[in-house]
Order: C-alpha cells, then structure tokens, then sequence
C-alpha cells in the first residue's frame, strides 16, 4: 500500500485546530498510527483527548498563534471560524491549510473509497458496513464521525476505506467515492446549500462522481433519495424496507431488541433469498441502514453468511440507544439523535422495546434548526411521557432568529395534550436526572439525548452513581 510517510517526506507534522471533535480525532488518529508527529488544541480538555495523547499527540492547550510554528500542515475543522489566531498565523507563515474534510480526501486519494451520505443514519451504516467487511476478510480503513462498540477497525494498508460523509460541509464533493451509500435526504443543513432542492442537487452530484465501474446503494423509501435516483446515471442498487420493487429488499420482519427479517435479492437474472437474519441493533430504522450495508458489503464480495454472522454480533454505536446504566428495572439511556427524524425514531424504538414510561431530557441544538422546526421538535418529543428541555447548544451560532427552548416547550404543552414538559437548565440537569431516576418504576427509562453538552450532565449523573 502507498505509505503517505515514506512518499511525501516533506510533511512530517500536523497540527489540529480543534482537535477534540469526532471527525478531527479520527483524522489525527489515523495520522499518529502512520507515525507523523501530531499536535493539536482545542477550548476544553475531553476523553478523546486523553487518548489521542496516549497514542503520542502533543496537545497545546487553547487557541494560540503560537502553536503553527512547527507544523507543516494545519488543519481545521468547520467549526473553526477564519479569524481563528492560529488560522492567521498559519496563513502568514504560509503552512499548507486544510479543512478536516479536504484531508480525509487527501487520504482517500489511494483507495477504494465506499463513501456513506445521507441526513440520518450515517454512522451507523458506515460502522455497520466496515464491520462486515471486516468480517469478510476485506480489512477496511474505516473512518467514522462515532465510536463503534465493536472496536475500531484503523487498518492503515488496507486499500478499501469506508468513509462517513458529512453533507454539512461543502467541501464533501472533493472526495471521489469508487461507491456511494445514500440513507436519506432530509430537510438538515439546507442553510449551506441554499435550501432543500440545493442540497438534493449536491448529493446527486456527489452520486454522479462514482467512476462507471462502481456502484450507488440508495434506500428508495426516502422521499429525498426518490426524487434523485432516476438522474443518477450510474449502476444504482435500490434497498427497502417497504416495497418488492427493488434489488435488495427486506422481509418477514420481526422487530424487537435483536430484529429477525429475511433479504431477498434481485440483480439482473439472479434471484435468492437469505433468511433469518438477526441484527444486533433494534429499530425499524436500523433495518433500513442494515439493508444498505447488506447491499454494499454483498457487491464488494462478502459472502451472505459471513453477513448474517457480522450483523448479529454488530454491537452498534455509542451514543445510539446506549444504555449505559442499569438499576432496579429502570435503564438510562444515552442517545445523539438532535433532528425531529431522529428523535422520533429512537423514541419509537425506545417505547417498542421497553413497557415502562419515557423520561426525556433533551437538549436542543443550533438556533437556525430549531427555528425551522420547531413544530416537528414538539411532535416528536411528545412521544415521550416526561419531558424536559434544557438549554440550546448554539454550536457555531448566534441566536439572530430569536428563538429559545420556551417556544419548543409552549408547543409541547399546548391544545389538549397531556404531555408537559418544563426548562431546566443544563447545570442542573443532573439534579432533575435524580428526580426522575427516584420515581421511576421498573421497566422505566430515562433518556439523555442530543449532540451538544447534554453528555456533561450524563457523566455528572452517572458519577453521582459511582458509574
């Protein structure tokens, strides 16, 4: 395999404005793996940090100029705004700069690269598909935006990649993809497309960069994904969960905490069925994402039985219907799920799977989202029997529209629902944790859910259980 260190002697160190993000930390691992010195600065200390530095990165601290100086390539991720003092000075001492998502293209440049796209259910599908290539004798490079349970699968000489693709950064068109797995197309990060039809338009050009001799698997019970696939002027490999008419389908579905359901398969002339498949995740939804990933490991050579063997012992991904703690029948839950499709899909999964109540805390996430949909947030919290809505996480925005956690809560609350939800504010979002956990029953779960703070709560929560 190509060795980035031996054939581009001339970059020896990176370092990583930002470097605590998911997508960021994966890079930098990657990198520390190949030997290249790495450094790297972020506003807080974190886990991921901790073991970056045990695998030899050299972290700075806080945003300073300083921290260029001995770097060949910086990196930054989106998040990151231009006026960064470390961008500046990177830009005046003339270092290469490069966003996080034009470096993981620099790193896909040598391999086949199965790129996995959508609004909802990439990182499962992504870890899904790397762990059954895995399993396959195939020994991917898996780059991903979470943290597998399996395990990591960094297998550096590998020249197959699996990649999560993150359609809110407009660089993701750089990588060229020998495959493409689309889960869906929803109605998220349009503000960087210039609306909805924009960002359909970017992903099916995305589609259109797969070279003729690959592949796009797409789940046509996506109402986005069917208003693209008939301009995609590639091999296209439809998945559903819904219809027959489609080259990989799923039937006979039994959900529950290890969904059972059988996949028929219909390319070309050829015709089967390979039944009694057990996944090891539960949801309608995960179904779906097991479909894609059934397709694309199944056309990249994987026999259908090492297939069935990797999806019933997938373990899934932290932070998606994570139960993380357990006592007297009550399970608290951690979940990432921050967009109304998310939220109603893990809380339908939530009341199939366990008969008790659902106590929510949820922490809303950037301004322009909830501002958007906040009629959706409100229907798909109500799914919950307890709710509380603690404060938005702005990520990297300013609150222009005027927007606040009361005006999701006044939704919640009004007509002639039953539900009611309350404000708390994240400092005492582990106080109302402990409330909740006292008067729940067994069979009862207590949910943490959203992709900003809201895991600082979940940890002083669990600390207070000496977890």
């Amino acid at each position: 395999m190509f060795s980035f260190k031996e054939n581009l002697s001339y970059v020896r160190s990176f370092h990583f404005v930002g470097v605590g993000g998911s997508g960021m930390s994966s890079l930098a691992h990657i990198l520390l793996k190949q030997r290249f010195k790495v450094s790297g600065c972020d506003l807080n200390y974190s886990e991921t940090i901790n073991k970056l530095e045990k695998e030899g990165l050299e972290f700075l601290g806080k945003h300073d100029k300083s921290h260029v100086e001995n770097s060949d390539v910086i990196v930054f991720s989106s998040a990151i705004p231009k006026d960064n003092p470390e961008i500046i000075e990177a830009k005046r001492k003339r270092k290469i700069i490069l966003k996080r998502i034009e470096l993981l293209a620099e790193i896909l440049k040598f391999r086949y690269t199965i790129a996995v796209i959508g609004s909802h259910g990439k990182t499962t599908t992504t870890t899904l598909i790397s762990h059954t290539l895995e399993k396959g004798g195939k020994n991917p490079l898996a780059i991903i935006g979470g943290v597998a349970k399996n395990g990591e699968k960094v297998n550096i000489d590998s020249n197959i990649a699996v990649v999560e693709v993150d359609e809110s950064d407009n660089d993701f068109p750089k990588i060229i993809p020998y495959a493409t797995v689309i889960t869906n197309i929803d109605k998220e990060h349009t503000e960087k497309w210039g609306g909805y039809e924009g960002l359909k338009k970017a992903i099916l050009k995305f589609a259109k960069s797969v070279p003729i001799w690959g592949f796009v698997v797409v789940n046509i019970d996506d109402p986005g994904v069917k208003q693209i696939i008939n301009k995609i002027p590639r091999k296209v490999i439809r998945c559903s969960v819904e219809t027959k008419d489609a080259e990989f389908y799923a039937e006979n579905i039994k959900l529950g905490q290890k969904p059972y359901f059988d996949v028929a398969i219909k390319i070309g002339e050829a015709e089967g069925k390979i039944e009694n498949i057990k996944l090891g995740i539960p949801g309608i939804h995960n179904v779906s994402n097991s479909l894609l990933a059934f397709a694309a490991s199944y056309l990249l050579g994987v026999h259908p039985e090492k297939i069935k063997e990797a999806f019933e012992s997938f373990e899934g991904v932290k932070r998606r219907i994570d139960i993380v703690y357990r006592k007297n029948g009550v399970c608290v839950i951690d979940d990432y799920a921050h967009h109304p499709t998310e939220i109603k899909a893990t809380l339908k999964t939530i009341r199939e799977n366990f008969n008790g109540k659902i106590f929510l805390i949820f922490e809303p996430h950037r301004f322009s989202r909830v501002y958007m949909l906040k009629n959706e947030f409100a229907d798909a919290l109500k799914i919950a029997d307890e709710i509380i809505i603690t404060d938005i996480y702005p990520a990297s925005e300013q609150n222009i529209y005027g927007i606040s956690e009361q005006d999701i809560i006044n939704l919640i609350n009004s007509g002639e629902s039953e539900k009611k939800s309350i404000y708390v504010s994240l400092d005492s979002v582990a106080e109302s944790a402990e409330r909740f956990f006292q008067k729940a029953k067994e069979g009862d779960v207590i949910v943490f859910m959203g992709a900003g703070k809201i895991k600082n709560a979940l940890s002083a929560f669990l600390k207070s259980k000496n977890v």
